[in-house]
């Protein structure tokens, strides 16, 4: 059997306190209840975390904000949701407590059914990042090693045919110059590419979690994204199935940073779909909206794959040998919230394969 969630309830009134241990003792949580955020925040310190806080404001010696704000510092307690409790909820009140982090507030007097709710639906939530978190670090540990051996392999061990060649007195001829430049730089590229899009993915994230929304004049943007999708199909070998109809429309967005996103659907769909088969780039008004997409008849993924979208993560990478950490669609989907565009990634409506791109506001 699980063990039940542990709920640690701070509470300066002894009859709602009462209550509040009561009812969720009936609901099967483990509560332990203290009565200030001092005495709170000194059992966070020497007990294992709990699964929720649930915390007055306004509390002798430290309040409840004082205590979220000591609570967020503590990296392992960053993933524990804390809910308010006060008499007074005022909008200042709810605003101070979501700018400091708190995951939800309860005004008091409440309604048992409610306060159950939000407490399960936080509980559950924390729960599923956890192991969001736990999968993506056992890919990491599974995966990343090899995404950065086989390139670190190749420079290595071009270097040191190099190195050997020279030490025997002899000269590389102009064809094995060339082949070792080759090699060397196709591995090169392979580790940049890596890097560049594990910062994109960062940067991406870190503007998620603070809710930094960039604002750009609407501009051109068609001719570096047209250049991107150019120089992934030729990478490819498949230039010949790139086709390209994109129709301008000045759209309040980075042209070099949409570049690099819109990067990341060309190359899925060049890597996961036959050489010989089109790759269309596609951009045009849908709706009252401008939509980019670019469409392939590759393997695409199942209605069930469509909302499994995360970082480091692949399908089927153990089926089909791939590249990369899974960052492609993750970068995008980070890009869409940053933008306050809405992610495209549906079914080839033509033929097998997916469709992928963005749905953009277009400015009047």
């Amino acid at each position: 059997m699980s063990t039940p969630p542990h709920i640690l309830v701070a509470e300066d009134d002894a009859i709602l306190a009462e209550t509040l241990v009561s009812l969720l003792q009936e609901e099967s949580y483990t509560v332990t209840r203290v009565v200030d955020g001092e005495e709170a925040l000194q059992l966070l310190r020497h007990a294992p975390p709990p699964d929720l806080i649930l915390s007055d404001i306004r509390m002798p010696r430290m309040n409840g904000y004082e205590l979220l704000q000591n609570v967020r510092a503590m990296p392992e307690l960053n993933d524990v949701p804390l809910i308010f409790l006060s008499a007074k909820a005022a909008l200042s009140d709810i605003r101070m407590g979501l700018t400091l982090g708190a995951d939800d507030y309860i005004p008091k007097p409440f309604e048992p059914e409610d306060a159950l709710k939000s407490i399960s639906c936080r509980i559950a939530r924390a729960q599923r990042l956890r192991n969001a978190r736990l999968q993506q670090g056992r890919f990491l540990m599974r995966y990343l090693p090899h995404e950065l051996r086989t390139p670190l392999n190749g420079v290595l061990g071009y270097g040191e045919l190099m190195q050997e060649t020279a030490e025997e007195g002899k000269g590389l001829t102009p064809e094995e110059t060339r082949d070792y430049a080759q090699n060397l730089l196709i591995s090169g590229h392979r580790l940049l590419a890596l890097m560049d899009n594990f910062t994109l993915w960062l940067e991406l994230d870190a503007r998620v979690q603070s809710k930094d929304r960039p604002v750009h004049p609407p501009g051109a943007w068609w001719d570096e994204v047209q250049a991107a999708a150019r120089k992934v199909a030729g990478h490819y070998g498949r230039s010949a199935d790139l086709k390209l109809q994109v129709a301008p429309v000045r759209l309040p967005v980075s042209p070099e940073l949409l570049a690099r996103v819109m990067s990341q659907l060309v190359d899925n769909a060049a890597k996961f779909s036959l050489p010989g088969t089109p790759l269309l780039l596609h951009g045009a008004m849908h709706g009252g909206q401008y939509r980019l997409t670019i469409t392939d008849q590759g393997r695409g993924l199942s209605p069930e794959q469509f909302v499994q979208v995360d970082v480091f993560r692949q399908f089927n990478r153990e089926k089909n040998e791939q590249q990369g950490l899974g960052l492609g669609l993750a970068i995008c989907r980070n890009f869409a919230t940053c933008i306050g565009a809405t992610m495209v990634l549906e079914k080839n409506p033509d033929q097998s394969g997916l469709r992928a791109g963005f749905t953009f506001n277009v400015p009047a």
